[in-house]
């Protein structure tokens, strides 16, 4: 009996474990720091946040927010990848730090969420101008009051920090040396005060401009003005000029006659410098004097008989209560029909003289005689030199200098001269005209001037109007211009008017120019002075950026992670400021959104990729300039390289090759010339500037090398040629690019379609 056969079989069970949402994401770091300046543009990169979940499917497709902390909307999260980017401009003087809370959420039926936090410490730049309280202070200050007086603390704020945030406090340039002589103000503090004591009746107010200034770099700064008013003290007593007062008059006139009056003059303000006149001594009894005006007049009528003169004092007392330190003498003699008073030659003399002459050098001579016989005449000056420039002989009547007599002070003086002969007197005018020496050089206001100037300003445009007084007469006074310090030939003066004008294009890689300018008269010997101007030159928006290079091409692995950074595209801008400073954005070719790119033009992977989806991608980036109204990189200019051919002759290397464009087509239509080539380099470049936008974004060229044989006829030689098509269109990462189809000629009228492409900027053999 057979054993039973044991048989068996197998079956294969396939489980599946459908996950459950029991993992949380868990992030890589709980807290994430990361230091930014306040200046970055809209767009930069912050930091990447990421998280893991260990489930899989929707349970583990996390999702970004920011929960809280970004209420000043500074911030942005891309929900997908976790990259934090700013989504406006910063600044540091409204918050230093921020705290951003943020969450991972998976995709579960019920998610789970996990949070981690973001701390952006915003770094400073010096971008806030110091502030003073006020932009005007207005200051009293009594006169005389001692050195040292304090007049003000002046307070000025600036929000950023450190070096960038210290205030020091100057003198500003407009504030002439001879005032700031008078002043001091500490740096540090900003406590301004007198150096010495100020006389009111010597300037009344001052203007000062001051200057706060952060230690940042470059420094910034403001202005302020101060107004400093000198108040009035009685400090000034009346003064009488003239000292000495002559007076004739007849006997017997009426009670009230005029006889002269006396004059006082107090520099004070208000009550202190009004002035009261008395007679203080002498025959008062008979003489009245008006206390306000110093009209002296008779009392009674005078008799010769009794008394031939009188002398009386007059004292001038302020409303102060200050009197005059000197007192005035008035001689009144009372002549009748038969005294002979001095006569003058002349009722009025007339001299001329040049001005600072040496003192007693003789000016003229008055003469005044009387036919009263054995009467000595004296003479003496009564008025017109309170400063008593000018001095009298007694005894001949010769006008002398007597001190330095400067025409640009006063060109005029009339003096009113005495001749005393015995109890009489007479008198005379003499006119005293003060002629001109080339004693002064012209005078700018400022030595040194600052002007601003546009790079693009033409030929002609008026940069500044120089300006120099001459206080001399004539040609003495006249004044000239020239260029002493002239860079690069760039400007020009008019020799007459000081106006000066550009020559030629400023540069604004040059950031300044300094200019001398002389000021010459036409004295002799000539005077001149000289004037330092320093034009500042500020850009316009005239450039656009310009990559470094025309296309860029960049290999990376769909394995590498969202949010790495794998190249950085350049462009410069020959600008400066903020119209030379670029940002960058990707306007195409960015199918899914798989790249993004920040502002500096670092690009980065924004999602997952998958060569099997898609292995290649044609990014056209932009570079913008940040001006008001920016410039971006387009099309570039006429005269730039395409690519260089290269053909070689079956009969060696000495043969030379000419290169021919045959025709340029696009679209199957003759595009015209666009393109040129050197007839023996091969170099194409473009004749006209391409727009991809308004023309077409391919075209073919096809041209001809052949061998250059000038013993035999070029056409004998024909096949000893070739052809190559080069197609020139948009590809890549830049405005354009040209790729060249190489198609080798095998045999005369026939061509092979074997092709090899070879990149922009590569040798294109034949």
């Amino acid at each position: 009996m057979k054993r039973p056969v044991a048989r068996s079989s197998f079956a294969s069970l396939v489980i599946f474990v459908n996950d459950i949402n029991d993992h949380p994401p868990i992030f890589q770091e709980a807290v994430y720091r990361v230091d930014i300046s306040e200046d970055i543009p809209k767009g930069s990169y912050i930091k990447g946040v990421s998280a893991t979940d260990g489930d899989s499917g929707q349970n583990a497709n996390l999702r970004y927010s920011l929960v809280s902390g970004n209420s000043l909307g500074w911030f942005a999260i891309s929900e997908n990848s976790g990259l934090v980017t700013s989504a406006a401009e910063l600044d540091r003087e409204i918050a230093s730090q921020i705290v951003l809370n943020i969450s991972a959420k998976d995709q579960g039926l019920q998610p789970k969420f996990s949070y981690t936090k973001l701390i952006v410490n915003i770094t400073d730049v010096n971008d806030q101008v110091p502030t003073f309280t006020q932009s005007t202070y207005h200051i009293s200050l009594v006169e005389h009051s001692p050195a040292g007086s304090e007049l003000v603390v002046l307070s000025a704020t600036d929000s950023d920090l450190g070096s960038n945030g210290t205030v020091r406090f100057s003198f500003d340039s407009e504030t002439p040396v001879s005032v700031q002589n008078k002043f001091r103000l500490d740096a540090i503090s900003g406590r301004l005060s007198t150096a010495t004591e100020l006389d009111r009746e010597e300037e009344s107010s001052y203007l000062l401009h001051i200057k706060a200034t952060d230690a940042g770099t470059p420094p910034l700064y403001s202005i302020c003005k101060v107004n400093i008013t000198l108040k009035d003290v009685n400090d000034n007593s009346p003064v009488f000029y003239p000292v000495q007062y002559f007076a004739n008059i007849k006997e017997n006139e009426p009670s009230g006659s005029f006889v002269t009056s006396v004059t006082a003059s107090d520099p004070d303000l208000g009550r202190n410098g009004t002035v009261k006149y008395a007679i203080t001594a002498g025959d008062s009894y008979k003489f009245h004097i008006n206390s306000n005006s110093g009209k002296i007049t008779t009392l009674v009528p005078l008799d010769r008989e009794e008394k031939t003169s009188y002398q009386l004092q007059v004292t001038a007392t302020d409303g102060g209560g200050l009197r005059s330190h000197t007192q005035a003498i008035v001689t009144v003699t009372v002549v009748d029909m038969q005294d002979n008073p001095p006569v003058f030659s002349q009722k009025e003399y007339s001299f001329v003289m040049f001005e600072n002459v040496a003192i007693d050098t003789i000016i003229g001579t008055v003469l005044a005689t009387t036919v009263d016989l054995n009467t000595n005449i004296t003479y003496l000056i009564a008025s017109g030199d309170q400063r008593g420039l000018f001095a009298i002989k007694g005894r001949t009547g010769q006008i002398t200098a007597s001190g330095l007599i400067d025409r640009e002070e006063q060109a005029f003086y009339q003096l009113r001269v005495i001749a005393r002969g015995g109890e009489v007197t007479g008198e005379a005018l003499v006119n005293i005209t003060v002629k001109d020496l080339n004693d002064n050089a012209p005078h700018f206001i400022h030595n040194v001037e600052h002007v601003s100037a546009v790079e693009n300003w033409a030929t002609g445009h008026h940069i500044f109007q120089a300006k120099a007084s001459d206080p001399d007469e004539g040609t003495n006074g006249m004044v000239v211009y020239n260029l002493k310090q002239n860079p690069k030939g760039l400007f020009h003066i008019h020799e007459r008017h000081g106006l000066i004008t550009l020559t030629g294009p400023l540069e604004v890689t040059t950031s300044s120019y300094q200019v001398e300018v002389v000021a010459s008269d036409l004295g002799v010997p000539q005077r001149t002075s000289s004037l330092i101007l320093t034009i500042s030159v500020y850009d316009v928006n005239d450039n656009a950026p310009v990559f470094d290079q025309l296309s860029y091409e960049v290999t990376i692995l769909e394995s590498k992670p969202v949010n790495s950074r794998f190249f950085k595209v350049e462009a410069s801008d020959k600008d400066s400021g903020l119209n030379g400073e670029i940002v960058y954005d990707i306007i195409s070719g960015n199918t899914n959104y798989a790249f993004g790119i920040f502002p500096d033009g670092q690009l980065y992977i924004k999602a997952d990729l998958d060569r099997e989806v898609q292995d290649w991608y044609s990014l056209l980036v932009v570079a913008k300039d940040r001006a008001v109204e920016p410039l971006s990189a387009s099309g570039q200019p006429p005269g730039t390289n395409v690519i260089s051919l290269d053909a070689s002759s079956p009969r060696g290397t000495g043969t030379k090759v000419e290169f021919f464009i045959v025709s340029v087509r696009s679209g199957g239509k003759a595009a015209g010339r666009l393109f040129t080539i050197g007839r023996y380099s091969g170099v194409i470049q473009t004749a006209a500037e391409l727009d991809r936008e308004q023309g077409s974004d391919l075209y073919v060229i096809d041209v001809y090398a052949i061998e250059a044989d000038a013993s035999q006829p070029r056409t004998q030689h024909a096949e000893v040629s070739n052809r190559c098509f080069v197609f020139f269109g948009w590809r890549g990462l830049s405005d354009f690019d040209g790729s060249c189809i190489l198609c080798e000629r095998k045999s005369k009228g026939t061509y092979s379609e074997t092709c090899a492409e070879v990149i922009w900027g590569k040798e294109c053999w034949i």
